[in-house]
């Protein structure tokens, strides 16, 4: 007899036991995706992105618990772990934009080959996918979906990698067309005095051409903003200098805003002698001190203030 109750009370005992599910793929998903949420700049930078691998992160839970086959778990939790890549990728390349206002051919390059790598590993997991899947009835018919919609999806991340390689490619060629140089404030387009006459403050005629440029590139970018700084050389009288300054910044501004720029986004200053690039005792250093700086914002409008 008591053989017997201390073997009732060990099946009671083992039947009060909660069932411990778990799978590799899951856990390796659930970590990549918290520590891509306590990222704030992917916070910031791929909310949709994240928004999708909690739910793919939350559907590969709801079927370990519902006790569906690993197979459909790990599907789940695959794709959790890949869109969370793809939230910190896109992190990453719009951090980039922002630091550098443009990728390099070079970055431009890695990126392309990391998105075409992420669409090979889905195909490789759709090709599993359809070997796993038996050849009758609705597990069949379900497996020819379930690939169908992976491989949408590879297509779908492989178009986003190229139209991105495009957007590089048509910006850094506007950049040059533009003349502009980097600088940790932004873009920096100089227009030089011979777009003015000799102590006047309108622009020439053939200045219409580089505000047609640049108007272009404004409107093909409406996140950034400009900032028109205008400089004279030393020769006159200082209070002289800085109004010609202001005028000339000012003449560009309203150019800018006769191209249909929103004058909101158009900044002007005049430093007058202050911050020469060159030296004023020839007159080759005063014509380069006779000149219009534009400064491009980031992409999200923001401009650094002048240090030198």
């Amino acid at each position: 007899m008591f053989l017997l109750g201390v073997s009732v009370v060990g099946m009671l005992l083992s039947g009060c036991s909660p069932t411990v599910r778990e799978n590799a793929l899951l856990e390796q998903s659930r970590s990549a995706f918290a520590e891509a949420q306590a990222n704030p700049d992917v916070q910031k930078n791929a909310p949709v992105e994240l928004q999708k691998a909690k739910g793919d992160l939350d559907r590969a839970d709801s079927l370990l618990q519902g006790g569906a086959e690993a197979s459909e778990v790990e599907h789940f939790a695959y794709l959790a772990k890949q869109r969370t890549a793809i939230a910190r990728e896109v992190s990453n390349v719009k951090l980039a934009e922002q630091a550098l206002d443009a990728a390099s051919a070079e970055r431009n390059t890695v990126l392309l080959q990391a998105r075409t790598r992420e669409a090979e590993q889905a195909q490789q997991l759709a090709e599993a996918q359809r070997r796993k899947a038996t050849i009758s009835g609705e597990q069949a018919d379900a497996a020819r979906l379930q690939v169908g919609a992976m491989t949408a999806e590879a297509e779908r991340v492989r178009a986003e990698s190229l139209a991105a390689g495009e957007r590089t490619k048509k910006l850094e060629a506007q950049i040059a067309e533009l003349q502009a140089t980097k600088s940790e404030r932004g873009l920096v387009i100089t227009l030089g005095d011979v777009l003015f006459d000799v102590n006047k403050s309108e622009l020439r005629s053939g200045a219409q051409f580089t505000i047609d440029k640049l108007a272009a590139f404004l409107a093909e970018y409406p996140t950034r903003n400009v900032l028109i700084e205008g400089f004279t050389d030393s020769t006159g009288a200082v209070e002289h200098n800085q109004r010609l300054s202001e005028r000339r910044a000012d003449a560009v501004r309203s150019a800018l805003a006769a191209k249909g720029i929103d004058s909101r986004r158009l900044m002007t200053r005049g430093y007058g002698v202050a911050f020469p690039v060159a030296g004023n005792e020839t007159a080759e250093g005063r014509q380069r001190n006779r000149r219009v700086e534009v400064i491009v914002s980031d992409v999200d409008g923001r401009i650094l203030d002048r240090k030198h």
